[in-house]
This record gives C-alpha cells, sequence and structure tokens, in this order.
C-alpha cells in the first residue's frame, strides 16, 4: 500500500492521469517487484460507512487483478461522488476498464518511441 504524503505526491506529480466514471486514477511505474495501491475517498462522499466501503470494494478488485497489471507501477484512487452509489460490479468494471486504457495508452506510446 501506498501510505506516505510523498508517495501520494509522486504519483499525482508524475503519474499518467486516468478518469473513469467513478474514479480518478493516477499510475506511476515503480521500481518495486510488486505493485502498490493508495486510496483517497473525501469525507464529501459520505459517512465513515460508505467511505471505508468503497475503500475495501476497490482493494479486493486491485487484489484479485494485479496480475493483469504489466509493470509493478503505485496507483492512486481518487474516487468521485458517484462511487458511493455503485455497486460492487459498476466499481469492478470501472476500475478495471480505466487500467485497461492505461495499459493500450502506454502500449501505442511504447511501439511509437521505436
Amino acid at each position: 500500500r501506498l501510505r506516505k504524503r510523498r508517495e501520494f505526491l509522486a504519483a499525482y506529480k508524475r503519474g499518467a492521469k486516468v478518469q473513469a466514471a467513478h474514479f480518478v486514477l493516477y499510475i506511476l511505474e515503480n521500481d518495486l517487484p510488486h505493485h502498490r495501491l493508495g486510496v483517497t475517498v473525501s469525507r464529501k462522499i459520505g459517512p465513515a460507512v460508505v467511505r471505508n466501503r468503497i475503500k475495501r470494494q476497490l482493494r479486493e478488485v486491485f487484489r484479485r487483478n494485479k496480475r493483469a497489471i504489466s509493470p509493478p507501477c503505485d496507483v492512486v484512487v481518487n474516487a468521485r461522488h458517484s462511487a458511493a452509489s455503485s455497486s460492487s460490479q459498476q466499481i469492478r468494471g470501472d476500475l478495471l476498464g480505466a487500467l485497461s486504457r492505461w495499459q493500450q495508452r502506454r502500449q501505442g506510446a511504447t511501439r511509437g518511441s521505436k
């Protein structure tokens, strides 16, 4: 997990920004052998019960699908207000769709530079 403020700020500053219906993702490749996830859910989104449910669902989706992400990277997920009323399937589809768009964009940039 990402825990320190400087780790989040590095992802915000140097990472690729991917927007989805319920989230904004910042993805930054790291030099570690594993992925790291950071989740932010503002108090504006709802009470603690709602915020914690969103974070649990995001961590579970990431845990089950992290092998699908090719290079190890830091992923920061900022929840939007619409995430509070979304189902588990919507959260899963939104997160995986954003990650796949990032990978396609990344592979296109890699091919174009050669």
